[in-house]
């Protein structure tokens, strides 16, 4: 009677971690997977852009927080309907090294990696870059939900 006990509180466990996991990934947000790539139109023109922004893309399901948004990071579908804020917008900025740069989302932290310039544009969607320019990342408004955790 011992042995069942402890193979029926397993799978009680294991049950509840399925229950409880699968909560976390139908929340309200959009699904998301780590090398998905999403549709959410193209961005119109540039309405702000806003220096020292705190944020740390560190694994890529990070979500800022900013002057009153949520903003979700992606990997557009679409690139070619994405325009280049680090050869078009970003080099206007006094300061502001020349050339661009895009590198993978995870990297250790460095100098002027959790701090950077962030250019909201029409349709809701935003481009974050850090001050070291080793970390970039396209974001939208529209709530995601992230299937791994960091």
């Amino acid at each position: 009677m011992g042995k069942f006990r402890v193979v029926a509180a397993a799978v009680a466990f294991a049950a509840g971690v399925v229950v409880g996991l699968g909560g976390c990934a139908s929340s309200s947000g959009r699904p998301v997977t780590w090398d998905g790539e999403y549709d959410f139109g193209a961005p119109g023109e540039a309405i702000s852009v806003t220096a020292d922004v705190p944020f740390y893309p560190a694994c890529g399901n990070e979500v800022l927080s900013w002057d009153g948004r949520d903003w979700y990071p992606f990997t557009p579908s679409n690139p070619d309907a994405f325009p280049d804020p680090t050869l078009d917008i970003l080099p206007t900025i006094e300061g502001w090294p020349s050339g661009g740069a895009s590198v993978a989302m995870v990297a250790a932290p460095g100098p002027g990696d959790d701090v950077g310039t962030l250019v909201v544009y029409e349709n809701d969607l935003a481009y974050w870059v850090s001050d070291s320019r080793d970390l970039d990342t396209w974001m939208t408004n529209t709530n995601l939900t992230y299937s791994w955790l960091c």
